[in-house]
């Protein structure tokens, strides 16, 4: 292909384009082109208007995210029934792809 659109993060990407907040900057030039994690799209827009009417000086967010295809689950029988809870239904602190 001559032109490609990442529906996720790329680090070798010629941009990465959150629409309504940065597609002002795509360019005819760019071949590989991000859309960005979807933690940061739904973050960006609201950012960018606080920022734009407010201004922000610093920030911190946290996400929740379902589990994805990269983690490995993996669910066993235990005599104690708290512990032998749904890998799927807990929250697995790991690490993320938002920019």
């Amino acid at each position: 292909a001559r032109k490609v659109i990442i529906s996720a993060p790329a680090s070798g990407a010629d941009a990465t384009i959150v629409y309504g907040v940065n597609h002002d900057t795509l360019r005819q030039s760019h071949q590989i082109i991000s859309s960005a994690s979807c933690t940061t799209n739904c973050l960006a827009p609201v950012a960018q208007v606080l920022h734009r009417e407010l201004g922000i000086e610093n920030g911190l967010m946290t996400t929740i995210h379902a589990y994805t295809n990269d983690q490995n689950l993996i669910d066993v029988y235990h005599t104690d029934p708290y512990r032998a809870r749904s890998a799927t239904q807990s929250m697995i602190p790991s690490k993320t792809g938002a920019a």
